[in-house]
C-alpha cells in the first residue's frame, strides 16, 4: 500500500509541477505578445469641423459599429466581464479624444497600435485598416464633436482562457489582424473596377465577423456566399430588420442588422449585395 500511495503522491506532483510549468510558459507567452511594440506609421490627416463631415461621421460610426461598442453617446461600456477570460472595456471615446491627438486616434483605429506603441487587445483593425483618410477623418469630426460624458474608463485584465487563446492563435491582437487584412487586400475589387463600392462596404463592416476573407468564422458566422441566395428586396428587408427568410431570428446577425446595418442607404445595401452576389459567382 505505502508504493501505492507513494507513486500517487509522485503522480499528484508531477502534474501540478506540469501545470505550474505550463502556465508560467503561457503567462510569458502571451505577456511578450502584449507587450510587443509595432513600427507607428501614422497618416498624416486631420479631423474637419464642417457639419457634412460630422454627419457623415456619424453615419460611419453607426454603420462600422463605435456606437455599437462604444455607446450610442460614445459613453462606453464593458466589452467582456468574465474574470477567467477577459475583464476588457470599450472606454469613453469623448475622453479619448481629449487624450489624443488626429494622428493618433487615426493610427489607433487603422492599425490598431497606441501612442506607446503596443497594440490595443480588441478592436476590429483588421476591418478599419481599410477604411480611407476621407472616412476616417469623418469619424473623427464626428467623435469630437460628441458632447463629452463621465463614462467608462479603460480597463484591461487579461485572464488566463484568454492568455491560452492568444497563445495558440485563436485570438489575435489588433494590430495582428490589420497587416493580415493588409495581405489580402490585393483579393478584392481594386478603385475603378466593378463592384468596388460594395467590397468597400464589405471589407469595412463584414469581415469583423465573418472573417477577412469573407469566408466565415466559426459560431455561427458563414460565409457570406450565402447572400446570393436573396434577392436584392429579400436582402433589403434582412438588412433593415433582422429577419432571414421566413422570418427568422439569427443569433447575431438579426441585432447587428438592427443595430447598424440598419443605418446603411438604399444604395449602400444595393452596392454591397451586388458585391457579394459578384462574389458567389466566381
Amino acid at each position: 500500500m505505502s508504493r501505492v500511495l507513494r507513486w500517487f503522491r509522485n503522480a499528484v506532483i508531477g502534474l501540478v509541477a506540469l501545470v505550474a510549468v505550463t502556465s508560467l510558459v503561457i503567462y510569458v507567452v502571451s505577456e511578450r505578445m502584449l507587450r510587443r511594440h509595432y513600427p507607428a506609421t501614422p497618416a498624416d490627416l486631420s479631423a474637419s469641423s464642417e457639419a457634412a463631415s460630422v454627419a457623415e461621421g456619424l453615419h460611419l460610426a453607426q454603420t462600422r459599429g463605435c456606437t455599437g461598442c462604444h455607446g450610442s453617446k460614445l459613453q462606453g461600456q464593458m466589452f467582456i466581464d468574465r474574470p477567467l477570460i477577459a475583464r476588457v472595456a470599450a472606454p469613453d471615446l469623448t475622453r479619448a479624444v481629449a487624450e489624443y491627438s488626429d494622428k493618433q486616434l487615426a493610427h489607433i483605429i487603422r492599425r490598431g497600435i497606441r501612442p506607446d506603441g503596443q497594440s490595443v487587445v480588441i478592436m476590429p483593425a483588421g476591418s478599419y485598416s481599410q477604411l480611407t483618410d476621407h472616412d476616417v477623418g469623418n469619424i473623427l469630426a464626428y467623435l469630437r464633436s460628441a458632447p463629452s460624458v463621465e463614462g467608462q474608463r479603460r480597463k484591461r485584465h487579461i485572464g488566463p482562457v484568454a492568455r491560452i487563446l492568444f497563445v495558440i492563435g485563436k485570438f489575435k491582437l489588433a494590430a495582428v489582424e490589420a497587416r493580415e487584412a493588409d495581405a489580402l487586400a490585393s483579393s478584392y475589387p481594386k478603385p475603378g473596377q466593378p463592384h468596388f463600392k460594395g467590397a468597400y462596404i464589405a471589407r469595412t463592416s463584414c469581415t469583423e465577423c465573418h472573417g477577412l476573407n469573407l469566408g466565415g468564422e466559426a459560431g455561427g458566422r458563414p460565409d457570406l456566399r450565402i447572400a446570393a441566395g436573396y434577392t436584392l428586396e429579400q436582402f433589403t428587408h434582412f438588412m433593415r430588420t433582422g429577419k432571414a427568410f421566413g422570418g427568422r431570428e439569427l443569433q447575431l446577425m438579426s441585432n447587428m442588422a438592427r443595430r447598424r446595418f440598419s443605418h446603411f442607404t438604399n444604395d449602400e445595401i444595393a452596392e454591397l449585395h451586388g458585391y457579394l452576389v459578384a462574389r458567389a459567382g466566381k
